[in-house]
């Protein structure tokens, strides 16, 4: 077990004044039987309203509002967390993990790759992780290859993304090799900013995949949300009233080991 500090920082900025400024978000990791969290500090600004809730998924999310002319937007997480990674997270499997979501819908270029792993074996999490070591073997990482709206089937047939993609396609590959799987959000060791990997069924619980890096997940993660794809987790959402406005997002993340 670790315990990590961490600190999520993201501000959001416009070049003209909005109001009716309606948020969520989901920047606060939940506490399991894998990670124990304690939250040091919270600044959320500017707000005239702000509860806690836990979403359909089983995550906790910050829904505000604020009214007034405002120009920028300032979220800051402090907290603590008690890590023990490479274990399962026992939970009863809903069947919507099974199935393929918006993200995840497999094509040619991804039925093309589960063809090619059609000869793997074992149980669940053996299966899936030579499922991870085909993808890493099989694609590429490159920053800015790829943006939010690209679907697995998109970024299998570039052959080249980013970590929400290798987590799509491992999702896409497992669910269509009868394996459920979810997508994960979160932050690992070090600086930087959010990081994406997968939890697969296991037929007891969760267990944690990094396809990204090729690695299971162990201490050195903290978990903030899953769901069936990335947009089930998305970490900032808003709709606000104004002028059209350009705006410019900055995310900071850093967790280090105490």
């Amino acid at each position: 077990m670790k315990n990590l500090r961490f600190t999520y920082e993201m501000s959001l900025r416009f070049d003209e004044p909005i109001y009716d400024h309606y948020f969520a978000l989901r920047c606060v990791p939940v506490s399991d039987d894998v990670q124990k969290i304690q939250i040091l500090s919270r600044y959320i600004n500017p707000t005239d309203c702000l509860n806690e809730v836990v979403d359909g998924f089983g995550n906790h999310k910050y829904v505000g509002h604020y009214f007034d002319n405002h120009k920028q937007f300032e979220v800051q997480i402090v907290g603590n967390a008690a890590v023990e990674g490479m274990k399962v997270h026992r939970e009863v499997l809903h069947s919507m993990y099974k199935y393929p979501s918006r993200f995840t819908e497999p094509g040619q270029a991804l039925k093309a790759a589960a063809e090619a792993c059609s000869k793997v074996c074992g149980n669940p999490l053996e299966r899936a992780v030579q499922l991870m070591m085909y993808l890493y073997q099989h694609f590429t990482y490159v920053k800015g290859s790829t943006d939010i709206s690209t679907t697995a089937e998109e970024a299998m047939k570039a052959g080249r993304g980013v970590c929400q993609d290798y987590a799509h396609i491992l999702i896409a590959l497992c669910r269509m090799s009868g394996i459920a799987a979810r997508y994960v959000n979160g932050f690992m060791i070090g600086e930087g900013s959010t990081h994406a990997w997968v939890e697969i069924y296991t037929g007891e619980g969760w267990y944690g995949l990094d396809p990204t890096n090729n690695l299971h997940i162990d201490d050195y993660y903290i978990k903030l949300a899953h769901g069936r794809d990335y947009a089930d987790c998305v970490l900032d959402k808003g709709v606000f009233m104004g002028s059209p406005a350009n705006q410019k997002q900055q995310i900071l993340v850093n967790v280090e080991e105490i």
